[in-house]
């Protein structure tokens, strides 16, 4: 036992060492979070068994097919999609978004009907056959998922320049997708991913009909997972394709295996590096592999993450201070994207939106309409670190209690004016956009805080 003390002892102080102290870190804007709160290691060591595995591989597996089965609209295993889609099914995909009804700007103009009418013909929703086969793809970067075939930003006012409302979200690189419709113009692909359904930039994919290989990487038993919030392969004059190309977290790679790996990858040993197959374009967007190299050093996992509550906060803490970006834009990162990759980091597969993801299965807590504040916070205190917590459009991270408050992190785009004393009751919106933590107490506009309007708690297991 007093060895066993020791040892933890020296763990917590190799720890401490390469953390940055409380003077080094920058002070939080909100007056209950202390410069040490916005680490990970301040919410890891309060708790009992950081390092217990919450699910195991094959549990994880089987929770994410109960995902599949309970939101089958939603998620999906595109191993399993059909092969092929009938004109009606095709059709009624195409047509569950409609073209808005309300005012929407571009560039600061209103939008005439005839915008639509000429996103309607790129749509190809009339080159619809009676049977349309499904072609299989990965993304060769990272790109934008659309409502619509267009990459022009439409706003809800003339002046917004955050939140365009025909982003739906970001695909990774090497992610799968199934193609299952082509533009008139030959520029965008109507594609399902695991999770949503867009509009993809046709260049931003490596496509090919053959599902058999395309079916072999996304089963790939050896594999290097991206564990850090991005990271960029290196400058390589070789090969452009991968030179320099971004990979963020929860990018599943698959490992070459040893028989492939030759005496030089694009003119440099493989020494001290993972070689990995990476999905590039050929002729015609024609899918093929490449071989890359990612040094040892880089925070990556070779398979998935433990999930462990540890772990959690740790994937959560390395996006905190990145910019939001609703839908993705950016570059960045939403609320439930920020909830996506982390728990992407474990293998766990979720639907794309905060309002989906709190239907997923799992540990949960319901929140009462008009429930104290007093009885949510007793109710909360009983829900795991790691666990998320939802309202109205808008997902957290529960980090834990501390001196009787309790703690979130989250990718916030505003809330209300916590600075001012008094400020329940005001409409102000403060804008934030960003990764950041904040206590539940954090005020609305409109005379709450978010405990006020919490709907539920939720533990992924």
């Amino acid at each position: 036992m007093r060895r066993v003390l020791i040892l933890f002892t020296l763990a917590s102080l190799c720890i401490t060492a390469f953390l940055p102290t409380a003077a080094a870190l920058p002070q939080s804007p909100f007056p209950t979070v202390h410069a040490a709160m916005q680490t990970a290691y301040f919410w890891i060591v309060k708790l009992a068994q950081p390092d217990k595995v919450i699910l195991s591989n094959q549990q994880i597996a089987a929770y994410n097919q109960s995902v599949i089965r309970d939101l089958p609209r939603t998620v999906y295993n595109v191993l399993d999609y059909p092969a092929v889609l009938s004109h009606s099914e095709l059709q009624a995909l195409l047509n569950e978004r409609p073209f808005p009804h309300e005012n929407r700007y571009l560039r600061g103009q209103l939008i005439q009907s005839s915008f639509y009418a000429e996103l309607n013909r790129i749509m190809n929703a009339g080159q619809i056959a009676a049977t349309n086969p499904v072609h299989y793809a990965f993304a060769v970067r990272r790109t934008d998922l659309r409502a619509f075939p267009t990459a022009e930003i439409v706003t809800k006012t003339p002046k917004d320049t955050e939140f365009d409302r025909f982003q739906e979200t970001a695909v990774l690189a090497a992610e799968p997708l199934l193609i299952l419709h082509g533009s008139s113009d030959d520029r965008w692909y109507f594609v399902q991913t695991g999770n949503y359904r867009g509009w993809v930039k046709a260049n931003d994919l490596a496509v090919t009909k053959d599902k058999q290989k395309w079916a072999a990487y996304i089963r790939s038993k050896q594999f290097l997972v991206i564990t850090g919030n991005k990271m960029q392969l290196g400058y390589n004059p070789y090969s452009p394709a991968v030179s320099r190309l971004e990979l963020g977290m929860g990018t599943r790679l698959a490992l070459a295996d040893a028989s492939q790996i030759p005496e030089l990858v694009d003119h440099q040993s493989p020494a001290g590096n993972y070689v990995v197959r990476i999905p590039v374009q050929g002729a015609n967007r024609e899918l093929q592999f490449h071989l890359a190299l990612i040094p040892i050093y880089s925070d990556v996992s070779e398979g998935y993450l433990p999930y462990t509550r540890a772990n959690i906060i740790r994937q959560a803490f390395k996006m905190q201070g990145e910019r939001y970006g609703w839908g993705g834009m950016f570059g960045a990162r939403d609320c439930s994207a920020f909830v996506t990759d982390i728990f992407r980091s474990f293998g766990i597969m979720l639907p794309r939106n905060a309002d989906e993801q709190e239907t997923a299965p799992g540990r949960t807590l319901v929140f009462g309409s008009g429930q104290p504040a007093t009885a949510r916070y007793a109710a909360l205190g009983k829900m795991a670190a790691g666990a998320v917590l939802f309202k109205e459009g808008h997902v957290m991270l529960y980090l834990g209690e501390y001196n009787g408050r309790h703690y979130i992190i989250h990718d916030v785009s505003g809330s209300g004016n916590f600075s001012a004393t008094g400020s329940r009751g005001s409409a102000e919106r403060k804008t934030l956009n960003g990764v950041m933590v904040t206590d539940l107490a954090l005020p609305l506009p409109g005379g709450y805080s978010f405990i006020d309007v919490l709907t539920s708690a939720k533990q992924y297991e």
